[in-house]
C-alpha cells in the first residue's frame, strides 16, 4: 500500500518528519512498560533493543556499562541495585529522546567528543537556522589496552571513533570538533608523537577537514548527561557519581563557593579552576553559572589581581618530559618587600611533566651554592635530580649551579643536558600566578608574606591545570590530596523515595 503527501512516515522503528527523526512513539510505549530481565537471555533482548536507539542515547555505553558487564563470559547472573538504575537510566533516556534532525550535507558540522575512564561519547550536530541541533549521538565502551590509555588519548580516540562513525557525512566538509581536554587543541602540531597518535592522525588528515576547539567541559553536550539524585548514608549524590547533591539552601552554596575559592588554600583562583574544585565532590543545578557569579563579584580578586599580562614573545617549544622531575626550570621572583625573617626573593622550580611548583622564600642577594642547597633541600630530597635544568638566566649562573649541585650531592657524573638558557613561557604565567596568591593572601600582613608561601604552594599545586586538565599534585602522585571541602563519606547507593 503506498500513501503520498504524509507529514510523518513510520520508518523502522522511527519516526520521520519534517522536524527530524525520533523513536516510534509505540517503542516508547513497550519500553516504558519493559519488565525487568530475570535472565541473561532477557537482559540480551532489552539491550538489544536499547542498543538499537543508542545514536538517541547521550553517553549510552556509560549508561549501559553495568548490564553489559552482567553479560562478560564467567560472570554470574547477580542482579543488584546498580543494575536497575541502569535499566531505569535507559528507559528514562529512551522514552525522553530528543527530535535528531536530518544532516544537510550543503552545511558545515559540529562534533563535540568526550572521554571517561570506562567509555567515549560524541554527538554530531549543526545549525541550520535555529542555533546548534543534534543529528546523532555516539558512544562505545573502552576495552582491554584502551582502558590503559592516558587521559589525553582516550580523548583523542573519542575524536577518531566519532569521524569513523560518521565518515559518510563528514568527508568533504569542514568540522569543527570541541573538546574539553585543551592540549587536544596542539594535537595537530605537537612535536613528540606517539605511533598511536601517528596512525590516529594520519587518517584524520587524510579524510577530512577538521579544526580542534577547547571547550570546558561545563559547557559540553558530550559530557552533561542529566542525572537526579540518589540516597546513599542520608546523603544526597547525584545519580551515577559520587558527587554530593546540594540542596536548594543559599547559605551552604555559599559556604562551598566560599571554601573553595576565598580560604588560604584555595588560592582565589578565577572561576574555571573555582569550578573545577567544587565539581570533584558536588553538583548542584547551574553550578558553573553561580561559581562565575561568585567569582566576578569576589572583592579580594578585584583589588588584588592584576589586569595587565605581559604579551607573550617569540617562544621556543621543549619536548614533553618523559615522567615528572625530568626536567625542571627554575626562575626568581625578586623586588619583594622584605619579612621579618629577611626573605626578599622567591626561588620558583616547576616541574615540566606535571606543571607542580615549589615556591622557595629566599634572599636577592643569596649565592650560587646557597640556592643550590635550597634546591637539595626543597626538590631533590622529595623528587630526585633532574636531568634538565631550564632557565632564562645568564648561562654562567645556570653552569655554576649545577656545579654546585653536583658538588653538594658529591657525584662526578655528568647529566644528559645540563642546562637551557631559554624560556617556554610557563615561567613567567607562574610567577604571575604566584605574585597574585601573595596578593590575595597577604593584605595587611605584607611583612609576613613568606609565612604564607607553603600553603599557597599547595593551593596552586591543588588546582586544576588548563594544559592538563588535571592538577599538578594528582599528576605528580596519581591521587588527589586530602582537604577539608573532600568529604569523606563512604556511599551505599539506593534510589530516592
Amino acid at each position: 500500500m503506498s500513501e503520498f503527501a504524509l507529514e510523518k512516515v513510520q520508518f523502522l522503528g522511527h519516526m520521520v518528519s519534517a522536524q527530524g527523526v525520533h523513536v516510534d512513539p509505540k517503542k516508547i510505549e513497550a519500553v516504558r512498560t519493559w519488565k525487568t530481565p530475570e535472565n541473561v537471555k532477557e537482559l540480551q533482548q532489552f539491550l538489544g533493543f536499547a542498543n538499537y536507539y543508542n545514536r538517541f542515547v547521550p553517553q549510552y555505553a556509560k549508561l549501559a556499562a553495568p548490564l553489559t558487564n552482567l553479560l562478560t563470559k564467567n560472570t554470574p547472573y547477580k542482579w543488584e541495585t546498580k543494575h536497575q538504575e541502569a535499566v531505569e537510566q535507559l528507559k528514562q533516556a529512551l522514552t525522553s529522546a530528543p527530535v535528531l534532525i536530518l544532516p544537510d550535507p550543503e552545511r558545515d558540522y559540529v562534533i563535540e567528543a568526550d572521554a571517561s575512564d570506562q567509555a567515549v561519547g560524541a554527538v554530531l550536530m549543526q545549525d541550520q537556522g535555529n542555533g546548534l541541533q543534534p543529528i546523532a549521538y555516539l558512544s562505545k565502551k573502552l576495552h582491554g589496552a584502551e582502558l590503559n590509555y592516558p587521559i589525553h588519548d582516550k580523548e583523542a580516540l573519542a575524536i577518531v571513533i566519532a569521524f569513523k562513525a560518521w565518515r559518510c557525512y563528514l568527508e568533504g566538509r569542514q568540522t569543527t570538533v570541541y573538546t574539553d581536554h585543551c592540549s587536544l587543541k596542539y594535537l595537530k602540531t605537537q612535536p613528540t608523537l606517539s605511533r598511536r597518535q601517528v596512525r590516529w592522525i594520519d587518517f584524520l588528515e587524510t579524510h577530512f577537514h577538521y579544526d580542534i576547539v577547547y571547550k570546558p567541559d561545563h559547557k559540553n553536550k558530550a559530557d552533561a548527561l542529566s542525572r537526579p539524585a540518589h540516597w546513599g548514608n542520608d546523603i544526597a549524590y547525584r545519580k551515577g557519581s559520587t558527587k554530593i547533591w546540594v540542596p536548594n539552601y543559599p547559605p551552604l552554596r555559599q559556604l562551598l563557593l566560599e571554601e573553595y575559592h576565598d580560604v588560604l588554600y584555595a588560592g582565589h583562583f578565577g572561576s574555571n579552576k573555582t569550578l573545577t574544585g567544587i565539581a570533584k565532590h558536588y553538583y548542584w543545578p547551574h553550578l558553573a553559572d553561580d561559581v562565575q557569579k561568585f567569582v566576578t563579584s569576589c572583592d579580594t580578586c578585584q583589588r588584588m589581581k592584576s589586569s595587565k599580562q605581559k604579551k607573550a614573545g617569540l617562544l621556543q617549544p621543549l619536548p614533553v618530559p618523559e615522567q615528572s622531575w625530568q626536567v625542571v626550570s627554575l626562575d626568581f621572583i625578586t623586588g619583594l618587600p622584605p619579612t621579618t625573617s629577611g626573605h626578599d626573593a622567591i626561588l620558583v622550580v616547576i616541574d615540566k611533566f606535571s606543571k607542580m611548583g615549589h615556591f622557595i622564600p629566599t634572599h636577592t642577594t643569596a649565592r650560587t651554592k646557597e640556592t643550590a642547597q635550597l634546591f637539595v633541600r626543597y626538590i631533590i630530597s622529595q623528587h630526585g635530580i633532574p636531568t634538565t635544568l631550564i632557565s632564562d638566566r645568564d648561562p654562567k649562573f645556570t653552569s655554576k649551579f649545577w656545579k654546585e649541585l653536583m658538588s653538594l650531592l658529591g657525584t662526578k657524573l655528568a647529566m644528559s643536558s645540563a642546562y637551557h638558557p631559554q624560556t617556554d613561557g610557563h615561567t613567567e604565567r607562574l610567577n604571575q600566578i604566584v605574585e597574585q596568591l601573595l596578593r590575595a593572601a597577604c593584605k595587611d600582613e605584607i611583612s609576613k608574606w613568606d609565612l604564607h608561601l607553603p600553603v599557597l604552594e599547595f593551593a596552586y599545586n591543588n588546582a586544576t591545570h588548563a594544559a592538563t586538565g588535571q592538577t599538578p599534585f594528582f599528576l605528580c602522585y596519581g591521587r588527589h590530596p586530602l582537604t577539608p571541602q573532600k568529604p569523606t563519606t563512604s556511599a551505599t547507593w539506593g534510589p530516592i523515595d
